[in-house]
């Protein structure tokens, strides 16, 4: 759990995609922010419910990870809600589904209309505003 002031980024995602997760957490990582990433920031056997509630709490902003196979679990929309029940950013990202699909299939139209959703192949420009929020902290 993070104790330091540092920019933070929890990444929301299926199992099934964890290495595109870590992908981004690496490139995120690169910019000077930090990120929460529940495979390697859990331990075992650790009360994983209180640490998910804990980190959201903490970070700065929630990048979701969508998928074919993220879009319907049940924890992804369980930490964007709590996110976004904080007011904090939630941005989506979307991968292998078009926006449309990802309308129809999770109904992310109603939590996600008002709010960025990009895909993977779009990350730059995420990265590239990400990199100003986390300049104006460090500034700030």
């Amino acid at each position: 759990m993070s104790t330091s002031a540092q920019y933070k980024v929890f990444l929301s995602h299926g199992s099934t995609d964890a290495w595109v997760a870590r992908q981004l957490s690496k490139e995120i990582k690169a910019l000077g922010a930090a990120t929460f990433l529940d495979e390697t920031d859990i331990p075992k056997g650790a009360n994983f419910k209180e640490i998910i509630r804990q980190e959201i709490s903490e970070c700065n902003e929630l990048l979701a990870l969508f998928t074919p196979w993220s879009a319907q679990r049940s924890w992804v929309w369980s930490e964007v809600g709590a996110a976004w029940g904080q007011n904090k950013p939630v941005l989506g990202v979307l991968y292998g589904m078009s926006q449309k699909k990802f309308d129809t299939v999770s109904g992310g139209k109603a939590m996600f209309e008002d709010i960025n959703v990009l895909d993977l192949n779009e990350t730059e420009k995420y990265l590239s505003e990400l990199q100003s929020r986390v300049g104006s902290q460090s500034n700030g």
